[in-house]
């Protein structure tokens, strides 16, 4: 079926009560936390792609977004990047509609207007936003997580864990505007983003989607996140002890830990994240700035803000 510019198989029989679980490429999934997330998902209720865009060359610049050499069955094959929906039916509803954007390049409106149009047609009855951005947050501290959530008749069971409102203000992807075209048209709403360790940028942060899957675990039945979790501490005690032969480094590990701890001590908090910032100085804002890699187009050196 066509649905605008994409080619939907729309699921028979229909979802029942379907939400949609979304990630963004490239713009906020720092560590592939979505990436990961997402394929906790696939695997664990059996997805099955139903869709991607007929021409992704109208939106994406494979100039900057590369198509890449595979091997399938001793045949070299060339893969497109692309918008791939899948769904994925579990017990009970909801079933889910598990969504992989790829931030495009140009017609972002159009594009914005074709996704809520897909969604529309399967009948999306929430939508869910999961990603990740780099920010002042020291790895020995449980990793913080903000989020908003918007038009819940029954707020969704999300283990003890309440959005808190971001602060975050400056550059954006236009996708986000999907979100609040589909909110316009009654569709619930919540957004999750976990905040990894700056000076720590590993290309799969388990750590990072070990906090994701625990605030959905109770609302999908994803049990718990202790595959994740011993992953990302097994990567964490790796990877840190490197990092922090560095004597600069080591000095701001522990003047971040300093401000975590206090700023618990003040809000009274146990170690649940709040979504707020840690207030730095100007000289180490300066520091972590610095160690942001410039990879362009949404790699690491890109991705501090954007919710």
């Amino acid at each position: 079926m066509e649905i605008g510019p994409f080619d939907i198989e729309v699921p028979d029989p229909p979802l029942r009560e379907p939400h949609a679980v979304v990630m963004l490429r490239p713009w906020i999934n720092v560590g592939n936390v979505g990436s990961v997330v997402l394929g906790r998902l696939k695997n664990m209720f059996d997805g099955q792609e139903i869709g991607r865009l007929r021409t992704p060359g109208n939106y994406y610049d494979f100039t900057r977004y590369r198509p890449e050499m595979k091997m399938a069955d001793g045949e070299r094959h060339v893969t497109v990047p692309n918008t791939v929906f899948l769904s994925a039916r579990r017990e009970e509803a909801p079933d889910l509609v598990l969504i992989h954007l790829l931030e495009p390049h140009s017609k972002s409106e159009e594009y914005n207007d074709a996704v809520v149009d897909v969604l529309e047609h399967l009948g999306i009855r929430a939508y869910v936003t999961v990603g990740s951005m780099y920010d002042s947050v020291p790895h020995s501290r449980p990793l913080s997580v903000s989020g908003s959530m918007k038009g819940w008749e029954t707020p969704p069971n999300l283990g003890g864990f309440t959005p808190g409102r971001s602060n975050y203000e400056g550059p954006t992807s236009m996708t986000g505007q999907i979100s609040q075209m589909i909110s316009a048209r009654g569709v619930s709403t919540l957004n999750l983003m976990v905040r990894l360790p700056l000076y720590l940028q590993l290309d799969n942060d388990f750590a990072g989607s070990a906090r994701i899957v625990e605030i959905l675990g109770p609302m999908y039945g994803l049990g718990d996140a202790s595959a994740e979790r011993e992953l990302g501490r097994q990567q964490y005690s790796q990877v840190a002890p490197a990092v922090l032969k560095d004597p600069q480094l080591a000095e701001l590990v522990e003047r971040l830990e300093s401000e975590y701890d206090n700023r618990r001590k003040d809000s009274g908090s146990a170690g649940e994240s709040d979504g707020d910032s840690i207030a730095l100085s100007p000289e180490i804002e300066s520091f972590l700035e610095g160690l942001s890699r410039p990879t362009g187009d949404g790699g690491p050196g890109d991705a501090r803000g954007g919710e």
